[in-house]
This record gives C-alpha cells, structure tokens and sequence, in this order.
C-alpha cells in the first residue's frame, strides 16, 4: 500500500512539473537542425555571480536566490509558481584563467507581468528584457550551422543556457543554447 502511495505522490509531481508557464515566443523560422525564435519583450526575476568556470556550484547559488524570490522573498510575500525557462547568459572573461559572468533568469510568470513583486534580497533584480532572437540547439553545432546557412548579425560573444526541466527531471531533460541576433533594423 506504500508503495502504491509513493507512486501516486510521485505522478502527482510530474503531472505538476508538466504544467509549469513557459515564456512566450513565436518560431520565424525553422531548419533542419536548428530554429529560429521570437521572445516578446518580458520581464524575468535576474541575478548573476562571477566565476572561473560553469559549474554546479554556480549554479546552484544562483537558483537559490531566484528560488527564494518565488518562496517569498519578495516585497508582497507573495509566493509565484515556477516557471520554465531558467535561462543563464553567460558572458566569457577575456583570457585563460578569468572569471566568466553568470547571469541567471526565471520568466515572471503572465500574471505577474505587469506589476511583479519587488525582490527583497538586493542580488536579486527584475530584468526588462527586449524582445530577443535566438537559436535553439549545441552551442559548437549551433555555431557551425548558422556560419554554414550564412545567417548574418548573430552575436557568438555570449550565449546562454536554457534549461525547461525542473531538477528532478533526470532523463529525457528539455536543454537549450541560444545565440542572440542583433537587432538589424
């Protein structure tokens, strides 16, 4: 009988993990490895962290302090349902050796959007996002494809880490890199 309990408790949270608010976006184009995305301007719960390298750690103090905000760090106290992008712009320290600049995002879900809650913690900021162009796939690939195909005014200088899945999800997980396609207008 546990282990029926156990098993219904565990659907129940991937029936949850399911339905979490994705940031909104239009496809504008589509190529056989590689795609083409349109984020609306949007606002995202942001902070960053300097390192030597991306790794766990990182990562980690990052999603805490966004977590937080969403438990009721913020202003209201207001708990705010998680949402998928969790996206990292990584921006490369010139040279061997130097720390890279980690910043880490979750969308504000829509019904925050006009008017989120006022983070408490002062590492913690929210971010007006412009609308944003990107490609979706391996950074290497991604980058090859995109030179290959001739696409102009793609910025190869940062990119970042998108991740869909919460972190309980281990395998068939949603990741993503994007590169950022200048404004051409």
């Amino acid at each position: 009988m546990r282990t029926f309990a156990a098993l219904a408790l565990l659907a129940q949270v991937c029936q949850l993990a399911l339905a979490i608010e994705s940031a909104p976006y239009d496809l504008v184009n589509s190529a056989e490895t590689y795609e083409e995305r349109v984020y609306p301007a949007q606002k995202w719960v942001t902070t960053s962290h300097l390192s030597i390298s991306h790794h766990e750690a990182t990562n980690d103090v990052m999603f805490r302090k966004l977590f937080n905000y969403i438990d009721g760090q913020n202003d209201a106290a207001m708990k705010i349902d998680m949402t998928a992008p969790v996206t990292t712009l990584v921006i490369p320290g010139e040279g061997p050796n130097c720390e890279n600049n980690f910043t880490m995002s979750f969308y504000v879900p829509a019904a925050h959007q006009d008017n989120p809650p006022t983070p408490t913690n002062p590492d913690v900021y929210i971010e007006e996002r412009p609308e944003l162009h990107d490609w979706i796939v391996n950074a290497a690939q991604l980058h090859d494809d995109l030179v290959a195909a001739g696409e102009e005014g793609v910025d190869f200088q940062t990119y970042y880490t998108v991740g869909y899945d919460s972190p309980f999800v281990i395998i068939g997980r949603n990741n993503e890199v994007w590169f950022m396609k200048n404004d051409m207008n």
